[in-house]
């Protein structure tokens, strides 16, 4: 094809800035295409790239062949369809499956249930007068503006419902140590700003993480945001809380650290910001949902856990 662009297959692949914008302009090409017939040469062919050398680089940035993420996206879009009324052989069509029983099979493969399941999981939500849920695809989430007292009541029941045999004395002293701490700091939406930290631990707790990591993630930059010093969290709590903090105040994004408890608190620390990112001004949203898919959705994509991953890109892509 006449300028397309086809570097040295031998090369190894390095995500240049230029390789990056492509890749985020091209996710934005396959939400926008989703009911259409794509194919890889479609979406390559709007890249600028050889098919061959833009499969290589979106599998190496997003961890997904091109073709199976566009289908994870159709079946997310689907979902949002299915949940807002629309009929299934209807949504089956537009997203390109000639059948409901293919449609259904590529459903169930993905979610471990059928389409019809999640009619009936939309009604039983509206008999209990709540609105309905994504958590097939995504983590669950809180109202946005809980009060830090619904919150830390939350993060206990989690803990309770998911057998965690964690120590609650200690978490209910982590929970009086980042009320002081964070005392008097408000976040974008007015809310206080230990509402913050309190959700990171939540979806931490959905993660079924550690405890020492889920009391982190309680106070995940209250060495930032706050006048607390390293040594008076190893006082009160541990070494390894210190250690974990540490990290998170040391985090370079361009350099991830190694270790895993760090990562998994960035990564729930970004969805939520990410989920109350409404509340920023537009080019600041732009740049949060930009370095969430440059840094983050490749992050989550490594530690291997599908909703975390698939909402971090979800949410990155309205604002980008």
């Amino acid at each position: 094809m006449e300028g397309e662009k086809t570097p040295n297959l031998n090369d190894n692949i390095k995500l240049t800035d230029e390789i990056k914008f492509v890749i985020v302009e091209s996710l934005k090409f396959i939400d926008s295409n989703l009911n259409k017939p794509l194919k890889l040469n479609d979406i390559s062919g709007h890249s600028g790239y050889s098919k061959f050398y833009f499969e290589r680089v979106f599998k190496q940035y997003i961890g997904l062949s091109v073709m199976e993420y566009v289908k994870r996206r159709r079946l997310t879009f689907a979902s949002t369809d299915l949940l807002n009324g629309e009929k299934i052989i209807d949504v089956a069509l537009k997203y390109g499956y000639d059948s409901h029983s293919g449609f259904t099979k590529a459903f169930l493969n993905e979610f471990g249930f059928s389409p019809s399941m999640l009619k009936v999981m939309k009604l039983h939500f509206s008999v209990l007068g709540g609105k309905h849920s994504m958590s097939h695809i995504f983590l669950d989430k809180m109202d946005i503006h809980s009060s830090k007292e619904e919150l830390f009541e939350k993060l206990l029941e989690l803990i309770q419902d998911n057998n965690l045999n964690y120590n609650t004395t200690k978490f209910e002293k982590a929970y009086a140590f980042t009320c002081e701490a964070y005392k008097g700091i408000t976040r974008h939406s007015g809310d206080e700003y230990i509402t913050h930290p309190l959700n990171v631990a939540i979806l931490l707790a959905y993660l079924e993480a550690r405890e020492d990591v889920i009391i982190s993630g309680m106070m995940c930059d209250i060495l930032t945001k706050t006048n607390t010093e390293a040594k008076s969290i190893e006082k009160e709590f541990s070494s390894n809380i210190r250690h974990i903090l540490s990290g998170l105040a040391n985090f370079n994004i361009t350099f991830p650290a190694a270790d895993e408890d760090i990562l998994t608190i960035k990564l729930a620390e970004r969805l939520h910001n990410m989920r109350t990112v409404e509340f920023m001004d537009k080019h600041a949203q732009q740049m949060k949902a930009k370095e969430t898919i440059e840094f983050f959705v490749p992050f989550a994509t490594k530690i291997g856990n599908a909703k975390l991953t698939e909402e971090l890109n979800d949410l990155a892509l309205k604002y980008a």
